[in-house]
């Protein structure tokens, strides 16, 4: 069924490991060991998150990424967009000519419905609103 591209997932983790230290800066091995998360891996997640400017990334001794604006302030929806693209559940919400029924597909306004309410709540929904319990 619908599933959660393991990339966003631990993105979401580090995220939420940052924003437990606010007031320092944690490198991407740090994060990927407290995460259980090849650091390869994580170090390209990273990478999006920065170009994105979800986080910022300090070089130095005591360099690594942190958060670029308070987690209250990061949504959800910017999070997943920048790990993943928009959201579209069926590649027809946003080329109906994909579709070989086209202007004729019912179930399209369902699949525009489902993306509306997906975006919905990931916009609605903060760093913060994950963090705290």
């Amino acid at each position: 069924m619908f599933s959660v591209p393991t990339r966003t997932q631990y993105g979401i983790r580090a995220l939420v490991n940052l924003a437990r230290s606010p007031t320092h800066s944690t490198s991407a091995a740090e994060i990927a060991r407290a995460e259980s998360i090849s650091p390869k891996y994580l170090e390209g997640i990273m990478t999006q998150l920065k170009s994105k400017g979800i986080v910022l990334a300090e070089r130095g001794k005591n360099g690594g990424y942190r958060l670029s604006r308070a987690p209250e302030d990061i949504r959800m929806l910017d999070v997943v967009e920048a790990l993943e693209g928009e959201v579209r559940p069926v590649d027809c919400v946003e080329d109906r000519s994909c579709c070989a029924q086209g202007g004729a597909c019912l179930p399209r306004r369902f699949w525009i419905g489902l993306k509306e309410s997906i975006d919905g709540y990931l916009a609605s929904n903060t760093l913060k609103d994950v963090i705290e319990p």
